[in-house]
């Protein structure tokens, strides 16, 4: 859009707390919505809009997206009827926006000039930048110059898995493309717009989901305030945690690693008895069902306990130094300052957004199980109070995505459908069962009545998912 300059505000939106400073100049219009602003800040900052946000103005009104206020508790003025020259009409004035309540990042917003002038320019505009903005879910501040200090080092121990993190890119802290900033602010509409997605066949076979709400449970599942709520009950889920094997296999496993650390086998693989003793914890039906055919002769031979260590090294809370494994001791501080809630939202996290789930299986094809899988949130919160057959939730699957077989490599003892009935048993159903989000009736032995075989949500599930 373009105005005249003697209707634009010189603003500068500051990562608090960021040392050398992270920073952006921006000139806007003064009636643009907080709605707006929000998106604009996301823009030149360089997030991707995957967390909550508020801002905070001066008296400690709190000014956001009411959806993500349920309760009504936090008082939201709904931000897309507020226009910025509401709250900012002197120079000086600031104003806070927090944006991912987990990382924290906070970010101050000054308004440094009134303009006035005849010149016209499209707007809004970066004019000035200073450095680029963490990566997404790097862990607040902290975990930022960690990942600082590995990312530039190539001698140090994690520079590998941090690239790897990174997508194999090299993070160049103080590349700013301001061309690219400005591109992307003039087409924010495109890259917020909420259309509905390619993949989307009619509602109603989303069993009661709109394609939108679809959309954004599959983009970001723990952050979909149209389909669950972002907040719970923190105790009443405190007191489930210990019933998904994960967390009684990280808990045996970090117990084993104490102080000293674990020295792992020449093929990088923890020693038979630190698998044994994390199988036991987990509970061997649900670990190592295989156990009765004979005992395992590595880690590797266990998902449920490989699958543990994985995640956690992914989620950051381990490294491996010198052939020997060790919990981070920024990871054993936030553990001990946040608690075990935090540590299995961080797992969760992980297995959702930065795990291959093919790795479960090494099956090629079908990738798309991965994208879609955190369907099965809403089928469990729908149906899952109940026993219900496996095959029935599958079944559901594929009628709301009925593209996904196509996927799946032609061989001659199976369909495309029962390959991709086969993917969501071996990586939706026994990912999210070793996450303690659903259980298998006990009745049916795994493997010999698979096809009879039932499952329902837990009462872990039901803490977390709780629909909005």
């Amino acid at each position: 859009m373009t105005k005249p300059n003697n209707n634009a505000y010189q603003i500068k939106v500051s990562l608090i707390g960021a040392q050398p400073p992270i920073w952006r100049r921006l000139l806007v219009e003064p009636d643009t919505t907080f709605q707006d602003m929000h998106r604009i800040i996301q823009v030149a900052m360089g997030w991707q809009a995957s967390h909550l946000h508020l801002f905070q103005a001066g008296g400690g009104q709190l000014i956001g997206d009411p959806a993500e206020d349920f309760d009504g508790m936090m008082n939201f003025l709904d931000e897309s009827a507020l226009p910025v020259s509401s709250v900012l009409s002197s120079e000086g004035q600031k104003l806070k926006y927090e944006y991912d309540f987990g990382d924290g990042w906070e970010h101050e917003i000054k308004l440094e000039k009134i303009l006035t002038g005849e010149e016209a320019e499209p707007l809004p505009k970066c004019i000035k930048a200073a450095r680029q903005c963490p990566p997404e879910d790097v862990g607040g501040l902290y975990g930022f110059y960690e990942f600082l200090d590995a990312m530039e080092d190539a001698a140090h121990p994690e520079h590998v898995a941090v690239r790897e993190w990174c997508g194999g890119e090299q993070f160049d802290p103080d590349f700013v493309s301001l061309v690219q900033i400005n591109e992307d602010l003039l087409e924010r509409d495109a890259l917020f717009s909420e259309t509905e997605p390619e993949f989307a066949p009619h509602a109603s076979d989303f069993l009661g989901l709109s394609p939108n709400q679809v959309h954004e449970l599959l983009q970001n599942p723990l952050n979909c305030p149209s389909v669950f709520k972002p907040l719970f009950d923190a105790e009443d889920v405190s007191r489930e945690l210990d019933t998904a094997p994960i967390m009684r296999m990280a808990k045996a496993l970090i117990g084993e690693i104490g102080d000293k650390g674990i020295r792992l086998t020449g093929k990088g693989n923890l020693p038979l008895k630190h698998v044994k003793a994390m199988v036991d914890a987990g509970g061997e039906d649900i670990v190592f069902p295989m156990a009765r055919y004979g005992a395992a002769r590595s880690e590797e031979h266990v998902l449920g306990v490989n699958l543990t260590r994985v995640l956690m090294e992914i989620a950051g809370y381990t490294k491996k130094e010198k052939g020997r494994l060790l919990l981070k001791k920024s990871a054993a501080k936030r553990i001990e300052n946040k608690g075990w809630l935090t540590f299995y939202m961080d797992m969760l996290s992980a297995a959702l957004s930065q795990f291959n789930w093919a790795w479960m299986d090494h099956r090629e094809g079908i990738e798309d199980v991965q994208y879609i899988g955190p369907f099965i949130f809403w089928l469990l919160s729908v149906k899952g109070g109940q026993w219900l057959p496996v095959q029935d939730y599958f079944s559901d699957m594929l009628k709301a995505f009925p593209s996904l077989p196509v996927a799946a490599y032609p061989v001659c003892y199976a369909s495309e459908e029962q390959q991709a009935r086969w993917a969501l048993e071996s990586r939706v159903v026994r990912l999210f069962r070793l996450l303690g989000l659903l259980e298998l009736n006990p009745e049916y032995a795994q493997f010999q009545e698979e096809d009879r075989q039932m499952m329902r949500r837990t009462g872990l599930f039901e803490g977390v998912f709780v629909r909005a």
